[in-house]
């Protein structure tokens, strides 16, 4: 495999090529629609917007098609934004990250990852730091028919956002001031100054409604996954402490709490916490995406190319088990389809998704 797991579970994994028939991946298994009797039989089937925005069970709720969990319908509609934070040690702590739906996680320049955060629900009254774009970022934000959110940005970014026609919400332009601010306590602390840009759900709403983009998701739009009516254990390996190793000097790590069935984010060896909402950062379900990435040559900057085109291998982790994935994408205005090991449409269990985008010459490790 591309992504290598821990020395000692690498032949465990090995097994993993066909999923066993087991009840907690059931979800995976072909249905015969002629069968169903009931609107949540056909979740686990069908990926249409329609199905997933038919509120049927409850009045003016919803599936979130980011989430597959229950929200005002109105909300389920409408198209998410995804956002650039700034993830270096210096410009933590970070504001709004626990109330994204998806996060994206991968490296900029340097040793250090940016992240992408992708939020439906706008009802986040602090969004930050934000930080520039850099033309892969575009490609996640495609990725969920989002609009793009940044400060700033490459020359390929700028570039690209004109040639793939991103809708693009740029702070450092004249939305300055109405799409974004500067936090006063930063801009008073030396060398903060770059890590002082912040956003929120209404500025991003009144910007929105400014530029005049689209509202709703395209109508070729559709969800990335079947998401699981029952919750399941994945049937794979353990997965209790899982480190994403970006960089030798800038790793992810996520670890299990049984309690909650979810993983606790750290970063830099410290709980990753959101500020505004005085939380650690947690999630449910963990995809590793292994990818070609590599730096530009002769750029002047050391930036980077991702590569989101293509195939490749990944990981999907929840409820304390790893099972093998794989990606692919044919081009960088499309959607990344996610496949299990039979090839079906991938199932996931409910819940927010950190999506680490993982050099293919750095190896997961799984415990």
């Amino acid at each position: 495999m591309g992504i290598r797991l821990e020395k000692h579970l690498a032949i465990i994994l090995l097994g993993i090529l066909v999923l066993s028939a087991s009840p907690g991946c059931r979800a995976n298994a072909d249905v015969d629609e002629t069968t169903l009797e009931t609107w949540d039989d056909l979740w686990v089937v069908r990926l249409s917007m329609e199905d997933y925005l038919d509120p049927a069970r409850f009045e003016g709720m919803a599936r979130s098609p980011l989430t597959g969990e229950w929200i005002d319908e109105e909300i389920a509609a409408r198209r998410p934004v995804a956002v650039t934070i700034n993830n270096s040690t210096v410009a933590l702590p970070q504001s709004g990250l626990s109330q994204a739906e998806v996060m994206f996680e991968t490296l900029a320049e340097g040793n250090i990852t940016r992240l992408i955060a992708v939020f439906q629900d706008l009802d986040v009254s602090r969004i930050g730091a934000v930080r520039s774009a850099r033309h892969y970022f575009i490609d996640f934000a495609f990725d969920y028919d989002a609009l793009f959110v940044h400060y700033g940005g490459s020359p390929q970014a700028y570039n690209d956002v004109v040639v793939l026609g991103s809708p693009s919400l740029n702070g450092l332009s004249w939305l300055d001031g109405l799409l974004t601010w500067r936090d006063p306590d930063r801009l008073a602390i030396r060398g903060m100054y770059e890590h002082s840009v912040f956003t929120s759900g209404e500025r991003i709403l009144e910007s929105w409604d400014r530029v005049g983009y689209r509202e709703e998701f395209s109508e070729d739009w559709a969800p990335h996954f079947r998401f699981a009516t029952d919750e399941f254990i994945p049937d794979g390996i353990d997965a209790r402490d899982v480190t994403v190793p970006y960089s030798r000097s800038y790793p992810g790590r996520f670890v299990y709490d049984e309690d909650t069935g979810r993983y606790w984010r750290f970063q830099s060896g410290n709980p990753h916490v959101d500020e505004e909402q005085d939380v650690q950062l947690s999630v449910k379900n963990i995809l590793v995406q292994s990818t070609r990435v590599y730096v530009i040559p002769g750029d002047d900057a050391g930036r980077r190319n991702v590569e989101t085109v293509g195939r490749g291998e990944g990981v999907y982790i929840s409820n304390g088990r790893a099972v093998p994935v794989t990606w692919e994408r044919s081009d960088r205005k499309a959607q990344t389809v996610w496949r299990d090991e039979q090839g079906n449409t991938l199932t996931i269990n409910p819940g927010n998704l950190w999506i680490c985008v993982l050099p293919d010459h750095r190896d997961l490790i799984v415990e």
